[in-house]
């Protein structure tokens, strides 16, 4: 009876086992098992796809896929698109929900959600896959059938990928009439087809170097590094639209004209310091300024305003993203953004009257700035001499930039954003501080002879000089009219070391101008007052004290403003309510120094009297500081003038001019500061 229950329980097993058998390879060859491999298969590829795996993606491709492509074109062809368009953040999502069955013809259809950030805008799509089961390399499985649209939307075989970026129109600069200082204008880009230009013969080759003025070696230079980089285009000059040389040029074989737009300065030298100018961007500005969006080919200010004002005047780029055929037809816009312009930046600088100022000292080296006295407005920044902007926006040969950069005038060196020895125009501010310490009284004479003078024998054979003697006492006014520096000096050590400093200090030394534009602080020591002797040549504008010339027109302003000094506006509209320095000097003090300064310009032994204008009441102060390592040398001088109108005050002019030893000092710049005024008042 055992054995018989052995037996059948024997045979049941292996009955059950048999069934077993068969249903695990019914299973096994079911349509939802093949779902789920096709499933698994695909959330592979797209895990791959999303950390751009395009090597691992290449190896779940379908055979007739690979027939079509090999792996490094694949790679290649994703890894251009997506760096192209500055794919970041990508995500690919497989969309199932619930079971997925191969259909009639044996494939699986399955759908993903694609999403990433571009340079131009978020692009999200949805799209779908067909994945096959095949053998390969011995190895059954399903497999993805590459299609373009997993690319982009709606792209098919042979299109691309286009991705442009869409310039913003940089701003402008404006002066306060509106007209226009930094604005753009078309040119003629001249090139070579690197290609064509071998073949030319050697005397085109010469024609074309002469008249482009550049060697010929440097044009075959040039083709050679185009050939080596597969070029078409090697820009070898930049010439303005009405350039006669474009005549010459037009139909030259191996050369393209193209036009193009750039940045342009209607003023040129005039106001090449403020303004300044744009350029390439360099490799090291291109580090700090990526993450802004800036790209290699972008053009960037390198001086001035256009540097300062950089983020404003330069806009946000836009770009476009979009499938073209294989004939570069554009078919399809996936994703654009407009640019947006740079932003206008209007100036209170008057152009005209600074294009007179730079005809006025265009040979000389100097400065000079000019202010509206009442409103602070800025209306003229110059330093010359000066350089033409344009030729940066055009393009230098090696030749021209040495010539520049090594000239011993200096053009590229901004005055007047530079501190100079103010000299004699210094005067008023001491004579301000005496008036209000009480270190002198306008009415006060002191008996001085002779043109030499020292404080005692301290100062061993150190002396203060004077141009001439009156021959008779000298007050604050006298003082001022013959600009008489033993009386500034004497006065400058009444006054003391440290009221002298204190007081002057309260005159924005030491300090930053508050206007847009890097300019130097002016100073009253280098490292503190040494003796007596520097003190008293301070108070004449000497021993270690600079000033730049806009900071010296707006101290003048506190003599036109009851003893307070403006606030500087450099933008148009800007308003101050407050005045920059407010009480540096009493009213009664500041209407003192103006009447003395009137004589200065009035007075028939007035140093400033060469620059009166007819009709109008001039007040002002003339300076000349010596500029010596050691007494006894000849040093180089440079002229000063420093100068209002006094009956409802317009124009504030301060002008320097440097060497005008034996040339008449100060007086070098009489003519000029008269026709100034002359063109500015009404």
């Amino acid at each position: 009876m055992k054995k018989t229950w052995i037996w059948f329980w024997t045979v049941f097993a292996a009955v059950l086992a048999g069934f077993g058998l068969v249903y695990w390879n019914l299973w096994q060859d079911s349509p939802k098992r093949d779902g789920e491999l096709a499933q698994s298969a695909f959330k592979a590829f797209t895990s791959h796809w999303q950390n751009r795996q395009f090597a691992e993606m290449y190896e779940q491709l379908s055979a007739k896929t690979k027939q079509q492509v090999t792996k490094e074109q694949f790679i290649s062809r994703y890894q251009n698109i997506y760096e192209g368009i500055e794919a970041q953040n990508m995500t690919v999502q497989p969309l199932i929900n619930g079971p997925v069955e191969p259909g009639e013809d044996g494939t699986v259809l399955l759908h993903y959600r694609l999403s990433m950030d571009t340079f131009v805008d978020p692009i999200a799509f949805t799209g779908k896959t067909t994945l096959v089961k095949e053998k390969q390399e011995g190895k059954e499985g399903w497999y993805v059938v590459w299609n373009p649209s997993f690319l982009l939307p709606d792209m098919q075989e042979g299109d691309k990928v286009r991705a442009s970026t869409l310039a913003p129109k940089r701003g402008e600069i404006l002066d306060r009439a509106g007209r226009r200082l930094a604005t753009s204008r078309t040119v003629v880009e001249v090139g070579l087809k690197p290609d064509e230009w071998s073949k030319q013969p050697t005397a085109e080759k010469k024609r074309v170097s002469e008249l482009l003025g550049i060697p010929q070696q440097e044009l075959s230079a040039r083709s050679d590094a185009g050939t080596a980089a597969n070029s078409t285009f090697v820009r070898v000059a930049t010439l303005a639209e009405d350039d006669k040389r474009l005549f010459s040029l037009t139909g030259t074989p191996g050369m393209v004209l193209q036009k193009k737009q750039v940045r342009y300065y209607p003023y040129k030298e005039a106001l090449a310091h403020l303004i300044g100018y744009t350029g390439a961007i360099s490799r090291e500005e291109l580090e700090k300024k990526e993450a802004q969006g800036y790209r290699a080919s972008d053009r960037i200010g390198k001086a001035g305003l256009e540097q300062h004002y950089e983020d404003r005047l330069r806009g946000t780029a836009g770009g476009r993203i979009s499938i073209v055929d294989a004939n570069g037809v554009e078919k399809k816009i996936v994703a654009e953004a407009l640019p947006k312009n740079g932003e206008t930046i209007k100036l209170t600088i008057d152009a005209e009257l600074q294009q007179r100022m730079y005809q006025e000292i265009k040979q000389e080296a100097g400065a000079a700035a000019a202010i509206d006295p009442k409103s602070g407005e800025i209306v003229a920044l110059l330093s010359t001499p000066a350089y033409d902007p344009n030729d940066f926006v055009l393009g230098m040969s090696s030749e021209e930039w040495k010539r520049l950069n090594e000239d011993p005038k200096k053009p590229l060196l901004n005055r007047f954003a530079s501190g100079f020895a103010p000299g004699s125009t210094f005067k008023p501010i001491t004579a301000a501080i005496g008036l209000d310490t009480g270190a002198i009284t306008p009415e006060e004479e002191k008996n001085i002879t002779g043109l030499h003078w020292q404080k005692d024998s301290s100062w061993g054979n150190y002396e203060v000089t004077r141009v001439s003697d009156p021959r008779v006492p000298v007050n604050m006014q006298r003082a001022l009219v013959y600009s008489d520096n033993i009386y500034f000096a004497q006065a400058a050590l009444a006054i003391g070391e440290e009221r002298f400093l204190q007081q002057a200090k309260a005159f924005g030394f030491e300090e930053p101008i508050p206007i847009p534009f890097p300019l130097a602080s002016s100073k009253l020591t280098q490292a503190g007052m040494r003796n007596d002797i520097q003190l008293a040549d301070s108070g004449y504008g000497q021993g270690e004290v600079t000033m730049t010339p806009l900071h010296l027109a707006l101290v003048y302003s506190a003599f036109v403003n009851e003893g307070n000094i403006v606030y500087p506006s450099l933008l148009l509209g800007e308003r101050h309510e407050t005045y920059w320095k407010p009480g540096v000097m009493s009213k009664a003090s500041a209407q003192a120094i103006q009447r003395d300064l009137l004589q200065v310009m009035e007075d028939p032994k007035g140093t400033g009297r060469g620059a009166r204008v007819p009709g109008h009441r001039i007040a002002g102060k003339t300076g000349t500081a010596e500029l010596k390592q050691k007494k006894g040398e000849a040093g180089k001088e440079n002229g000063w003038y420093a100068a209002f109108n006094v009956d409802d005050p317009k124009l504030l002019l301060v002008m320097m001019v440097e060497d005008v030893r034996g040339r008449g000092g100060s007086h070098v710049l009489d003519a000029k500061i008269k026709r100034l005024f002359s063109y500015a008042l009404p």
